[in-house]
């Protein structure tokens, strides 16, 4: 059967599991940064050349989740659409990230990620196996897109964590 990913539906309890998660994010991401003031060097280390700074990370996390949303949406309702990459290093630069206000992009991205949530809370269970075709990476039911989205959140949240102790 095209557009759908042969594999077990999760139990609704891990999807619950799942949505908490998504949703505790931008949470957990306000809680780490709530005692970083507004002129601390803190927000524009770069301790790796080749990553984000504080404040470039959480304007990326607010950038991309419209992104994820829209793949989503678009595998729930297209049959086996192309999802294209996503620059992430041109979105930076045209989103000048290295000069945005975290607190505001904290708050883009609570709001963007409730909205990420909604959808997926609303899916029937039979369209988490839905899948798009994802350049550069493949066959991606809407379940894993799901998981790809906590598995982004957990990296950068990492990173966060390494950058307040840097």
């Amino acid at each position: 059967m095209r557009g759908l990913v042969h594999s077990v539906m999760l139990a609704p309890y891990a999807i619950r599991y799942l949505l908490s998660s998504l949703e505790g994010t931008p949470s957990v991401l306000s809680a780490l940064v709530a005692d970083v003031s507004p002129d601390s060097p803190v927000w524009d280390a770069r301790p790796d050349p080749e990553r984000f700074t504080l404040r470039e990370m959480i304007a990326h996390l607010a950038d991309w989740e419209p992104v994820c949303r829209e793949r989503i949406y678009r595998t729930r309702v297209e049959e086996n659409p192309h999802l294209p990459n996503w620059d992430e290093e041109q979105a930076a630069l045209i989103g000048d990230y290295a000069h945005t206000n975290p607190y505001e992009s904290l708050l883009w991205y609570t709001e963007r990620r409730a909205a990420t949530v909604a959808l997926l809370a609303a899916l029937e269970a039979d369209e988490w196996t839905r899948a798009a075709e994802r350049e550069k990476v493949g066959t991606l039911s809407i379940e894993q897109q799901a998981f790809l989205i906590l598995a982004h959140d957990g990296f950068h949240l990492r990173q966060a964590v390494e950058l307040k102790g840097a």
